[in-house]
């Protein structure tokens, strides 16, 4: 399975086309050393049977849906196990080839993928595209769709990261810059309801370790010009700042592995719940979304 990797002075990134993977990404430690900071597989065929969906895009819709859903005035039976759908089901685009688009300048490289009507019960086709881009020191990515029917789009990446890949994920220092987070039923499918984070174990607006807590939460970001999250590692002095231009982001730490991963998305299920934030795209115009990493050093004293 080829790979495809795009780098500067500061970082170097290799994908594959199955998902559109960000396989690997690699900056510079304290001491200078390049460190690969996703938590990936060891071979790109391994991602073919990888139920995490690691590094991967997600689409048509990220996160988790009620069947059925609303549709303008329209209700559309979608693909489920036991009423609920996870990141598209079988037509999850992290289960799809994508087609690479490389570009001359070697910092820039941009995968295609037509996803036909119909697939997993969603009306109308979808021309999308991801593209990863390089600048100095920040890893960009840009999201875009086009539908031939109004249909519900919601695009992420499932990167994880370890910015000390030989520690565990505990001892990252993390912030959050979110009032509230959304509250969920059993299922992790949201009633609707925002929760303040203060007086909470979610309450990650001032920096600290993340200790023992295990994150899979949906947090509703202040809607201001500064980092949705950052993560930092002492050890390696690494950090890592997530910006984007959605309304949210679901922080996610694995079970069974030492990572965290920053889905930068709008609201799970909200083609149900009215009071959420739209995610219904009308024929023949763009979904668009960005979202962007910055890596810096930060020593403390």
């Amino acid at each position: 399975m080829e790979t495809y990797s795009i780098e500067n002075e500061f970082i170097k990134a290799v994908f594959i086309a199955y998902g559109a993977i960000l396989h690997q990404l690699w900056v510079k430690d304290k001491n200078g050393n390049s460190t690969n900071v996703i938590m990936g597989l060891a071979e790109p065929e391994d991602y073919l049977n990888d139920e995490w969906a690691r590094g991967a895009v997600i689409g048509r819709f990220a996160g988790r849906l009620v069947n059925p859903i609303k549709v303008g005035q329209q209700t559309v039976q979608i693909e489920n196990n036991r009423g609920l759908m996870l990141h598209s089901g079988s037509s999850g685009w992290h289960l799809k080839t994508w087609t690479p688009k490389p570009h001359k300048n070697k910092q820039k490289i941009t995968f295609e993928y037509h996803c036909p009507d119909g697939t997993s019960g969603f009306p109308g086709s979808i021309d999308a595209r991801v593209t990863y881009s390089i600048h100095e020191s920040v890893l960009l990515i840009q999201y875009q769709g086009i539908p031939s029917k109004t249909t519900p789009i919601n695009m992420t990446n499932h990167a994880y990261f370890n910015l000390n890949p030989n520690n565990n994920i505990g001892n990252h220092k993390l912030t959050i810059d979110a009032d509230d987070f959304l509250e969920l039923q059993s299922n992790l499918v949201p009633t609707g309801k925002k929760i303040e984070v203060t007086g909470t174990p979610l309450d990650f607006r001032k920096e600290k370790f993340i200790s023992e807590t295990r994150l899979d939460d949906y947090f509703v970001v202040n809607q201001n010009q500064t980092s949705v999250a950052s993560l930092y590692s002492p050890e390696t002095g690494i950090e890592m700042k997530t910006y984007t231009d959605q309304p949210g982001v679901v922080v996610f730490t694995p079970p069974h592995f030492e990572a965290i991963c920053f889905e930068t998305q709008k609201f799970s299920n909200s083609p149900n719940i009215p009071s959420f934030p739209s995610t219904l795209i009308e024929a023949n115009e763009e979904y668009s979304h960005s979202s962007r990493f910055e890596f810096s050093l930060k020593i403390e004293a």
